[in-house]
C-alpha cells in the first residue's frame, strides 16, 4: 500500500505511507501518516488489512471521513477495495496497491485493462483497410477516420460489450477516461489550446453528452480546489495526479449510464486512434508544457520528468508491438530505421524534440525510449534569472563574453540545462553574423535570420551516406561562418572545433558532458587524442589558446538547473604543464557568488562598451 497525501489548502504533495500492511492517521507523532492540522484528531482514522480489501475504521470524537466520495461518521467501518481516496479535513490521501484487487490469473486489473485494449487493437487492425500503408495523424483522410470509427462502435456495442461495459473493468475504464478529460482540460488551460480530446480526430463526438461530460470534469476540478475562472495553480498537474481518485469517486458514481459508457467509447477511440495513427501514448504527454522528458523504460512502464524530478506514470502501451511501430513512425520520415541489425537510432519529432530509441538485441527488456522535449517557447534569459538559474552579475558578464567573440565552452551532467544555456548565449551574438549549427538531432532555436543548421546522417541500408559531426566542422569552415556553434562535442570531432576556434572564428561555442570545469578540460584532452595523433603538450596549447570562457551547469537534487561555475582559461601553467583555470564567479551554498578574480578580458570589454563596469561590480555586491 502507498499513500499519497494532498493539501488542498496548499497544494502541497507527499508520500505519507509504503508498506504492505495497515497504517493509522493523525496528528500524533506516532502515526503513520501524520497530518498536521488542528482539525485532525490525535488518532483519526485506522486502516487494516480485511478479507477481500481493507477496513477502515474512524475513531470515536473524530471528525467523518470521506471515502470515494462516500461520508463515513465517527465510530463507523467501511470496506473498500483496491485503491482509494480518504477525505479528512483538508486532506486528500489516494491509496495506490501494487496489486489492484478483483484480478483475475495473477494480473491486476490494470494489466486486464491493457490487454483489453491490446486486443482491441489487434481487432481494428484487421478490419482496418491499411494497404495504404502507415500514416501519420495528419495525413489519415476523412474516410479513413468514419472507417475507424464504425469498426471500433461494432467492436464495443457487439463483440465486447461485455467486457466493456458489463464487467470489473468498467470501473477502470471509466476512471482513466475521465482523469483524461480532466488532463486534457488542464493541458488545454495552460497552452491555451481550444479544442476538446473527443474533436481532435471527429471519432464520433455526441455534441448533447459532451456537456455532461464537460461539467463532470468541472466538478472533478472543483474538488481538488481548480476552479475554472481562476488561474491554474503553478503545479495542477502533480495536483491532479494525487487527488484525482479521490476526486472522482462520487462523479462517476452520479454519472448517468449513457453518459459513462459515451465517456468510455470516447477514451477507447481515442487511445486506440493514438496508437494506430499517432504516437500513443505519448501524444498527450507531448501536449503538456510542464513535461521535459519522457522516458519509456519498456512498454509497460513510463516514467516523466515534471520540474527536475522523475516520477512513473499510469500510461502504458498496449504491447510491445505497438510500441515498435511507433518508433518506427518516428524515424522512418526522417529517412532511418530500426531493426535488429540497427537497434538504435537518435531521431526526432515535427516539434524539435530529441527522440533516442533501443530495441532488441541490445534492450532486453523491451523497446526503451527517450524523449528530450523540445520548449513549446523560447527559453529568455530573463526566464533562466527568475526561475533563479542564473544571477544578473553572471548574465552581464556571458552577454560581454559573446558580444567580445569569446569562445565559450558549455559543460554539465545530463539533463543540466546545457543545450538551453546554449540557445539563450546564442541570442546575444549580433544579427549581422553568419551562423554555423552542427548537431546530431537539431535542438537549437536561434533567434537570428542569417543560421544555417546542419544535422549528421547515420549510415543507410548499404552501410554508406554517413556524415557525422566531424565531418560538418570540416564543411564548415569552408561555409564562410562568424562563428560555429557545435549542439555537442562528443568524439574526435573537438579537434575539428579547436582548430575552427584557433583559425578566424572566435566567437564559436560548443557543449560537452562533465562535472566540473577540471573534467571538462581532461575530457576535451582524451576526445582531441581520440581524432589526432598529437603529444598532449600540443593539444593543451590546442585547448588553452581556443577557449576563453567556461560555464559549469548543474543540475540540483531538488531538480533546478543553475549556472554553478564560470571559468577563464589562462594558459597552461608553467610547472604543471595542465590547462590552467581561475574561476570568476562559483556557487557557494545556493548562490552564485563572485571569487574576487576579474578575469583579462575584462577591461577589453569594458572599453568597447560591452559591460559597465560599475554596474557589474553593483551587481556582484548585491
Amino acid at each position: 500500500m502507498r499513500v499519497v497525501v494532498q493539501n488542498t489548502l496548499t497544494n502541497r504533495q507527499w508520500v505519507g505511507f509504503e508498506g504492505a500492511g495497515g497504517f493509522l492517521v493523525g496528528r500524533e507523532a506516532g502515526c503513520d501518516v501524520k497530518l498536521e492540522s488542528r482539525f485532525v484528531s490525535g488518532r483519526h482514522v485506522k486502516v487494516e488489512r480485511a478479507e477481500g480489501g481493507w477496513e477502515l475504521e474512524v475513531f470515536a470524537g473524530a471528525s467523518g471521513v470521506e471515502v470515494n466520495g462516500k461520508e463515513v461518521s465517527a465510530g463507523q467501518k467501511v470496506i473498500f477495495k483496491g485503491e482509494a481516496a480518504l477525505k479528512v479535513m483538508e486532506f486528500v490521501l489516494t491509496l495506490e496497491e501494487a496489486e489492484a484487487e478483483g484480478t483475475a490469473a495473477g494480473g491486476s486489473v490494470h494489466e486486464q485493462v491493457g490487454e483489453l485494449l491490446n486486443v482491441l487493437h489487434a481487432n481494428v487492425l484487421r478490419r482496418l483497410d491499411l494497404r495504404l500503408g502507415a500514416l501519420t495523424a495528419t495525413d489519415v483522410s476523412a474516410n479513413r477516420t468514419d472507417q475507424l470509427n464504425r469498426i471500433i462502435d461494432d467492436l464495443l456495442l457487439a463483440d465486447f460489450r461485455r467486457e466493456v461495459f458489463e464487467s470489473e473493468l468498467t470501473g477502470v475504464l471509466a476512471r482513466q477516461a475521465l482523469k483524461m478529460r480532466v488532463n486534457d482540460w488542464v493541458i488545454r488551460k495552460m497552452s491555451s489550446e481550444e479544442r476538446i480530446a473527443a474533436e481532435w480526430h471527429g471519432l464520433g463526438v455526441n455534441t448533447e453528452l459532451e456537456g455532461p461530460v464537460e461539467q463532470a470534469v468541472v466538478r472533478v476540478l472543483n474538488r481538488m480546489q481548480i476552479f475554472t475562472g481562476k488561474p491554474l495553480p503553478t503545479n495542477v498537474e502533480q495536483v491532479v495526479e494525487g487527488g484525482f481518485v479521490g476526486a472522482a469517486g462520487g462523479v462517476l458514481e452520479e454519472m448517468l449510464e449513457n453518459v459513462r459508457a459515451y465517456l468510455i467509447i470516447s477514451y477507447v477511440k481515442k487511445t486506440l486512434y493514438d496508437i494506430i495513427f499517432g504516437l500513443g501514448p505519448l501524444e498527450d504527454l507531448l501536449r503538456s508544457p510542464s513535461i521535459t522528458e519522457i522516458m519509456v523504460v519498456n512498454p509497460f512502464a513510463i516514467y516523466i520528468e515534471r520540474g527536475g524530478r522523475v516520477s512513473k506514470i499510469g500510461q502504458t502501451f498496449p504491447s510491445e508491438e505497438a510500441c515498435l511501430s511507433i518508433i518506427e513512425r518516428i524515424v522512418a520520415p526522417l529517412g532511418r530505421r530500426i531493426d535488429r541489425s540497427q537497434p538504435l537510432v537518435d531521431a526526432r519529432l515535427r516539434d524539435g524534440s530529441r527522440v533516442n530509441a533501443i530495441i532488441e538485441p541490445l534492450a532486453i527488456a523491451g523497446p526503451c525510449i527517450t524523449i528530450r522535449k523540445f520548449p513549446q517557447n523560447r527559453v529568455t534569459v530573463e526566464d533562466l534569472m527568475k526561475w533563479g538559474s542564473v544571477t544578473p552579475a553572471a548574465v552581464a558578464l556571458m552577454t560581454a563574453c559573446v558580444r567580445n567573440r569569446a569562445n565559450i565552452l558549455v559543460s554539465g551532467g545530463t539533463g543540466s540545462g546545457k543545450t538551453t544555456l546554449l540557445n539563450v548565449l546564442s541570442g546575444f551574438v549580433p544579427a549581422n553574423e553568419r551562423l554555423v549549427t552542427i548537431e546530431d538531432s537539431a535542438e537549437l532555436r536561434l533567434q537570428q535570420e542569417h543560421v544555417v543548421s546542419l544535422e549528421t546522417k547515420p549510415a543507410n541500408a548499404e552501410g554508406t551516406g554517413k556524415y557525422t559531426t566531424r565531418d560538418l566542422v570540416r564543411n564548415a569552415l569552408r561555409m564562410r561562418p562568424d562563428r560555429i556553434i557545435v549542439g555537442e562535442c562528443r568524439g574526435e570531432e573537438a579537434i575539428d572545433m579547436l582548430q575552427a576556434m584557433n583559425t578566424g572564428h572566435s566567437g564559436s561555442m560548443t557543449t560537452l558532458h562533465a562535472n566540473s570545469t577540471s573534467d571538462a578540460l581532461s575530457r576535451l584532452e582524451t576526445m582531441v587524442l581520440m581524432g589526432a595523433d598529437i603529444p598532449l603538450a600540443a593539444v593543451r596549447r590546442q585547448i588553452a589558446s581556443a577557449l576563453h570562457l567556461i560555464v559549469q551547469q548543474e543540475r540540483l537534487p531538488n531538480g533546478r538547473r543553475v549556472v554553478s561555475q564560470l571559468s577563464e582559461v589562462l594558459g597552461i601553467h608553467p610547472t604543471s604543464g595542465e590547462v590552467e583555470t581561475r574561476d570568476i564567479l562559483k556557487m557557494v551554498g545556493p548562490t552564485l557568488k563572485p571569487t574576487g578574480y576579474l578575469p583579462r578580458f575584462l577591461g577589453e570589454m569594458v572599453e568597447k562598451g560591452y559591460l559597465k563596469l560599475e554596474s557589474w561590480f553593483g551587481q556582484v555586491k548585491g
